[in-house]
């Protein structure tokens, strides 16, 4: 197998992840960090720019995940397929992207009332159901993640192959490693 075309497959399979709900691809986790703490949670993948190898999420302004990106914009994402036995690791710089009116235009209604919810996110509540869709306040947010590398692995009976990728402005670095 070519170096080049196992690097674009597992790209590939991250945008299909962006369509394709039944992709395991599609709910990746993201490890973030706040002082010396890490944080893992999953996540839904929205959308992938191929030309600039950034993958867009959606959060609550008031959520930890926000919080915690906006003080250590270093992260990783986490991808697996139990079929392919494909696993890929992107490390990554967060962003917040400023023109987010596209994306709320593309919700609807229950998937707006999550950005909604009173009181906040990870804030105690005495019962599981003891919350609210009322928040006037518009809390939406897209978060931008630039690959900066990428390990991916795939598991096979016949040898597994494991290569890396580091993303550079214009172009990208790719070379095998051992699995």
């Amino acid at each position: 197998m070519n170096i080049s075309e196992f690097i674009l497959m597992s790209l590939k399979t991250i945008q299909r992840g962006t369509v394709d709900q039944k992709s395991s691809f599609r709910l990746p986790v993201l490890s973030s960090t706040l002082n010396n703490k890490v944080f893992q949670r999953i996540v839904v993948s929205r959308n992938f720019d191929e030309y600039d190898h950034s993958l867009l999420i959606f959060t609550d302004r008031e959520s930890q995940k926000y919080y915690q990106l906006q003080h250590n914009k270093n992260c990783s994402l986490l991808f697996w397929d139990q079929k392919q036995k494909l696993q890929v690791q992107v490390d990554g710089e967060a962003s917040i992207v400023e023109n987010k009116k596209t994306h709320w235009d593309k919700l609807n209604d229950k998937q707006r009332d999550d950005y909604k919810i009173i009181p906040f996110p990870g804030k105690k509540i005495s019962s599981a159901r003891d919350y609210e869709f009322n928040s006037s306040n518009d809390r939406f947010e897209v978060i931008n993640i630039k690959f900066k590398q990428m390990d991916v692995l795939q598991l096979s009976s016949s040898g597994h192959c494991r290569a890396k990728c580091i993303f550079t402005k214009n172009s990208r670095k790719e070379f095998w490693v051992s699995p």
